[in-house]
């Protein structure tokens, strides 16, 4: 007789603590982010920003700022790569209650997986959430203990986990595939930004050549825009380099979370799926 599954009081929700299903959109079994809905927050970010800095043109910054559209570009495209992350964390974080849920195979020394055992666990995995499929770990012990009755060895079961451990993995990688095209992006718009700003020094230098050597004022005068030009040069590409950095370092903190939670679910699999699985029932 299968032992009773312990009751809980609360199911995990994949949609509860996912920031995309406060906002109206459905969960997500993978780890990617809704590109569209934060390329508009990030969009509102960029004007609040451009508001502040119109606001306050006596600081510093608003200063650097202002110089060229570029540096807003860079904004943009460095904020939507950050939201996109940050949604992501939170993905990570959903997917690891699973793990944290307890165990979902008897606890009996003498208990073994098998055909005859594997609904008892899918009962346990149907119990701990209202969707379970939309958590890693639950799809993917499942994907394998439905199909337990088809499979003829240990190894083939093995091969089933390790073919959606390969999906997942796949799934992940090409997730970021837009985050590491704004990570691109944003060097780009400050080496745009060096090009205007040198473009600005160069035409405006001309016009100091066409200068009276003895009219120290009329040349200092005629000085200034060059000098403009090329603080636009230098300063696009110290916000662009800084925002690069930024991005870059916690793209790198996000995708580490990632795998974790990859490794932590296919480790999961191996110790209580793989090592007490037996595919002929004791007789």
């Amino acid at each position: 007789m299968a032992a009773p599954t312990q009751p809980h009081t609360q199911l995990l929700d994949a949609s509860a603590g996912d920031p995309e299903c406060l906002l109206g959109l459905s969960s997500d079994r993978g780890l990617a982010a809704h590109g569209a809905l934060w390329l508009g927050v990030s969009i509102v970010f960029t004007g609040i920003t451009w508001a502040a800095m119109s606001m306050f043109t006596s600081w510093d910054l608003a200063t650097m700022m202002n110089r060229s559209w570029t540096n807003y570009a860079c904004v943009l495209a460095a904020s939507w790569a950050c939201l996109m992350l940050t949604a992501k964390l939170f993905k990570v974080r959903v997917q690891s209650r699973a793990l944290a849920s307890g165990d979902l195979l008897p606890r009996r020394t003498d208990f073994i997986l098998s055909p005859a055992t594997a609904p008892e666990v899918l009962s346990r995995i149907n119990a701990r959430a209202k969707r379970p499929r939309e958590f890693l770990l639950f799809n993917r012990m499942w994907s394998a203990l439905s199909n337990l009755g088809n499979l003829g060895e240990v190894r083939d079961v093995g091969a089933v986990l390790e073919s959606q451990a390969d999906s997942d993995a796949n799934a992940l990688e090409s997730s970021y595939t837009s985050i590491r095209a704004l990570i691109w992006t944003v060097p780009v718009f400050g080496f745009i930004g060096t090009v205007i700003g040198l473009g600005q020094a160069i035409g405006n230098f001309q016009a100091v050549l066409t200068q009276d050597a003895g009219d120290a004022s009329s040349i200092r005068d005629s000085l200034s825009p060059v000098i403009a030009g090329l603080a636009t040069a230098f300063e696009t590409t110290l916000v662009a380099l800084v925002l690069a950095v930024i991005v870059q370092l916690y793209s790198t903190y996000v995708y580490k979370q990632e795998l974790g939670l990859l490794d932590r679910v296919a480790t999961y699999c191996n110790d209580h799926v793989i090592a007490r699985l037996r595919l002929m029932d004791p007789r």
